[in-house]
């Protein structure tokens, strides 16, 4: 695991705990509790996810892109010669 991945889940923990703390300090009696944990805890990773990049600048997810080949002009069969 490399340190990006480590701090991603140390966060993605740290932010799930504050969600789940949060939602159960709403002073609302809900029939199914899971039904609100479950899209809280993805909402927050993606957010945390999300915001994780645009701090730390991980360059390790960047695909390079290269430049396509440009093919050699074969000479035409038609033409001056």
């Amino acid at each position: 695991m490399n340190s990006g991945t480590i701090r991603r889940l140390i966060i993605t923990l740290a932010t799930g705990y504050l969600t789940v703390f949060g939602v159960r300090q709403i002073p609302y009696e809900f029939a199914n509790e899971w039904l609100v944990l479950v899209p809280a805890l993805i909402l927050v990773y993606a957010l945390t996810v999300w915001v994780e990049g645009k701090i730390f600048k991980d360059e390790s997810f960047v695909v390079p892109v290269s430049k396509p080949v440009k093919k050699k002009a074969e000479p035409s069969i038609k033409g001056f010669k």
